[in-house]
């Protein structure tokens, strides 16, 4: 008997996946075994920071697409625990890429930083905008009478 959701095998006399509760069934066929020859992957979204990244990739593994995560830090874990490095590529699954963008796009919407809600490159452009309106030389202090 398998579960036809994470295709393990059970004994005889277990009808029910404790883990899915689907009903087991008792082989699986094209229509209830999952697709396992080699993903091709393409990008999904450049993410603000890679726990961002993270993040999203979480949600797209939960929900049955194959994902990874692309960036430039030195190891496997420097770009998850800096927060000064650059953003990351979030790849999946070319097969997978409709229902990627669906998830994405259902929680998230375009916004490519989903926790913080600018790239690093915003922020300083933001800053340089903010510096340049205060050139205001007429500005003493005083109330200004309109």
């Amino acid at each position: 008997m398998f579960c036809p959701v994470c295709e393990a095998e059970y004994e005889k006399g277990i009808e029910r996946c404790p883990d899915h509760d689907v009903e087991l069934v008792e082989e699986l066929s094209p229509e209830t075994s999952r697709d396992r020859s080699e993903a091709r992957f393409v990008p999904l979204h450049n993410i603000g920071s890679p726990a961002e990244a993270e993040m999203v990739h979480d949600i797209l593994t939960q929900n049955g697409v194959r994902s990874a995560i692309q960036s430039g830090g030195s190891d496997a874990f420097s770009p998850l625990l800096s927060t000064t490095s650059p953003g990351a590529l979030v790849l999946v699954d070319e097969r997978d890429l409709d229902r990627a963008q669906e998830l994405y796009n259902s929680f998230f919407g375009s916004d490519t930083t989903p926790l913080t809600g600018t790239t690093f490159e915003e922020d300083e452009e933001i800053a340089s905008d903010d510096d340049t309106d205060d050139t205001d030389d007429t500005d003493d202090g005083a109330p200004v009478a309109r």
